[in-house]
């Protein structure tokens, strides 16, 4: 296998086997960006992206890279080696023989020349995120804004998701003029090669744990043309969760979101700017519905923008920028009951509660072969946090046939548990992804909103 990354006008294009992908900047921010770390830049996107592929094509060990050994290809290698033990649960394909398989990748570069950049700019206390209008990012842009940050947002435009990609410009445009903050946006239809269907393989979850890193390195242009020290990424403390799987590896659901990680991404973002740029999670200490309860609470005016399906993936997503029938819309529609939040003010029109959404949630048994599931819902890591959602909801009052499931199957448990439950889930929990200026104002925040 041959992979290439050319530097062009706009961006990069990608070549693997002499099929092109293309990443495109806003023109200004990438002709702004020095030509050294574009090559960088260019390195790494080749083998981030394309580390997986021999793997998920089944066709041999070996990748020919057209660009020189990325600085810190060790580093990338190992986070998707320890993304290996959750791709092979979920792909139901033994862990021991796919750690087998990756570590006899080898790799070939045009040259073995790593290039340290000299970086001479200055940054300033402002900061670029992730916009992708799920409850995360826009969670964090508040708390950027409230901390006098000057967020920038930029979304991904994936070529491949066009129902997601028309929803969230309509929301972007909107959202642009109501807060006077332009949504920059990246265009990208690198997502495909990721996707066994694109090759006309099986699908598999075996090629994802790119993404944080390729958030990353995509905000460095933005960094750099804004004058940005702070690079904000998503990322809750559920993603730090783990389970041991039946061969008894440690198998991360989202091992690239994970504390550890973010360490080591902020390295990483460190050394390729002279030791300013700091990739952080402003609500890595929360768990989802306390993020929940924060945004629509104290930032209603941000929450309303809330999408956080991918319509792309079923018919329903025609209808709705909530496709209605998936676990994350499940997921999200509990999570808002929970905190006495009426999910149609996020846009969801039917019951999510409903006997036959039964199967869409983690806590009565996870996902089913007929039903669209997630990798993290399947798991079934998430199925205390919704047990407690679910408890929530009957307080509340609500009145539906899984509320009622759930009062005959499992109340006596969520009572039991009622004190570890909100000290976890309504908790504040300890993080080293959070810069030390801004740790204190930030927790200030969450006690006012959870106190209440």
């Amino acid at each position: 296998m041959r992979v290439d990354c050319k530097i062009v006008k706009k961006g990069v294009v990608l070549e693997v086997n002499n099929q092109a992908f293309l990443l495109e900047f806003p023109e200004a921010v990438w002709k702004q960006y020095p030509q050294s770390l574009k090559k960088i830049f260019a390195d790494h996107y080749a083998f981030f992206k394309c580390l997986h592929l021999p793997q998920l094509l089944r066709n041999g060990a070996k990748i020919e890279f057209a660009t020189s050994d990325p600085l810190f290809r060790d580093k990338i290698f190992d986070c998707f080696l320890k993304t290996v033990p959750f791709a092979a649960d979920m792909d139901g394909v033994s862990t021991q023989e796919r750690m087998r398989s990756f570590l006899r990748m080898e790799f070939q570069f045009s040259d073995y020349d790593q290039k340290i950049p000299d970086y001479r700019h200055k940054l300033e206390e402002k900061a670029v995120l992730s916009m992708s209008f799920g409850k995360d990012s826009l969670l964090t842009f508040a708390l950027a804004k409230e901390l006098g940050l000057n967020p920038v947002a930029v979304m991904n435009v994936e070529d491949d998701a066009p129902l997601e990609a028309a929803y969230k410009n309509k929301l972007a445009e909107r959202f642009a003029e109501e807060f006077s903050c332009p949504v920059e946006r990246i265009h990208n239809n690198t997502t495909r090669i990721h996707y066994g269907d694109y090759w006309q393989e099986p699908y598999s979850e075996w090629g994802f744990a790119h993404m944080m890193t390729e958030y990353s390195f995509n905000a460095l242009p933005f960094v750099h043309y804004h004058k940005a020290r702070y690079i904000l990424v998503g990322n809750e403390q559920s993603c730090d969760y783990f389970y041991i799987n039946p061969e008894g590896y440690k198998s991360y659901p989202v091992y690239d979101q994970t504390s550890d990680w973010l360490i080591e991404l902020t390295q990483m973002s460190k050394m390729l700017t002279h030791y300013q740029t700091e990739v952080s999670s402003l609500i890595k200490p929360l768990q989802d519905m306390a993020i929940i309860k924060i945004l629509h609470k104290r930032y209603p005016h941000i929450a309303k923008y809330q999408m956080s399906c991918f319509p792309d993936n079923s018919e329903y997503g025609k209808q709705n920028y909530w496709c209605q029938h998936c676990s994350k819309c499940a997921r999200i529609y509990i999570y808002l009951r929970a905190n006495d939040i009426d999910p149609a003010t996020v846009g969801f029109n039917i019951d999510m509660l409903r006997g036959e959404c039964k199967n869409l949630y983690a806590l009565f048994g996870g996902s089913k072969k007929d039903t669209i599931s997630f990798g993290y819902d399947s798991s079934g890591v998430g199925r205390d946090e919704q047990l407690y959602a679910f408890y929530l909801a009957w307080k509340n009052g609500v009145q539906s046939d899984l509320i009622k499931e759930f009062a005959q199957e499992f109340l006596a448990e969520a009572r039991s548990r009622e004190e570890e439950f909100h000290a976890n889930f309504f908790g504040i929990h300890a993080t080293d992804a959070i810069p030390a200026k801004l740790k204190q104002p930030l927790y200030d925040i969450f006690r006012a909103e959870l106190a209440k």
